[in-house]
């Protein structure tokens, strides 16, 4: 008798889409992938004229204030256009449990069951994913099941780590463009603070672009770079760090009873010309 879970998997494996691109895994420290490097063709036509990269963070999947109907419009927006690809920002499902700081009275189902729905709603942009960054509540899990991220990776055969991850992007002229993904820390509330937060991630590494979720609230940081070029001279690098919200509605969640600051979904997408050139707009 083949069981319930079993047809489960194989139903959402075979709906799986296909790799358009080259997307390679590398630092592996047990199933996790530090470093992702991803070769996009400027000769493809899909691919010719730019490429689009939007980070989707906070979506908390369970949680019965996640707006699923945004969730599925911003995957459908990406899936109208050939060269749209994803950064996934860690608290994809909510995932309360008896052991948690939220109520498990607050999720429509059971963490296990959250996963297994996200995953099926996210599959069919699964080919678009080029990282994936576990957040506080992927790590809901970890005293008693393991960690969530793991299980969503798995099930949609993406890269994923549970703390940071670096992202080359090889793409026209950017040789490579550097991303680096992290879900955010912290309780910050102004935006001073949350600004500090994301600014401290800003001198890690060394990326071109920094992405962090993880206190529902939207804001960039632009700073500058002396880099030695080898030659006897500086070059002076345009760097970003962004923050992008949440997909939970504010009224009636924890936010809103806190007296914390109202917020709506927006998520920051990265525009790569062939060119070198690129840009940061809202979605």
């Amino acid at each position: 008798m083949t069981s319930p879970t079993t047809t489960f998997i194989d139903d959402l494996q075979k709906n799986a889409p296909i790799d358009i691109i080259d997307l390679r895994g590398s630092m592996q420290i047990g199933d996790e992938f530090k470093y992702v490097t991803a070769y996009i063709s400027g000769g493809v036509p899909e691919f010719s004229n730019s490429i689009e990269i939007l980070h989707i963070t906070d979506v908390q999947f369970g949680h019965k204030h996640c707006n699923v109907d945004k969730f599925m419009e911003y995957r459908d927006w990406i899936l109208s256009e050939p060269n749209r690809f994803v950064l996934f920002g860690g608290d994809m499902v909510d995932a309360e449990t008896i052991l948690t700081k939220g109520s498990p009275h607050e999720n429509t189902g059971e963490p296990q069951d959250q996963v297994y729905r996200f995953a099926e709603l996210a599959m069919p942009m699964r080919h678009r994913i080029l990282g994936f960054v576990g957040g506080n509540h992927e790590r809901h899990g970890v005293k008693t099941f393991g960690d969530l991220g793991h299980l969503i990776a798995s099930l949609l055969r993406i890269p994923y780590s549970a703390g940071k991850q670096f992202i080359d992007v090889y793409y026209g002229n950017h040789h490579p463009y550097k991303i680096s993904l992290w879900h955010g820390g912290g309780a910050a509330r102004t935006k001073g603070a949350k600004a500090q937060m994301l600014h401290r991630f800003m001198g890690q590494a060394e990326s071109d672009c920094y992405f962090v979720g993880h206190l529902h609230d939207v804001l960039m940081v632009g700073d500058t770079r002396e880099r030695r070029n080898g030659k006897g001279s500086i070059s002076l690098d345009k760097v970003f760090g962004v923050m992008s919200s949440s997909f939970l509605r504010y009224y009636g969640t924890y936010a809103e009873v806190m007296g914390l600051g109202a917020n709506d979904t927006n998520m920051w997408r990265l525009v790569l010309e062939p060119n070198g050139k690129s840009e940061l707009t809202l979605r």
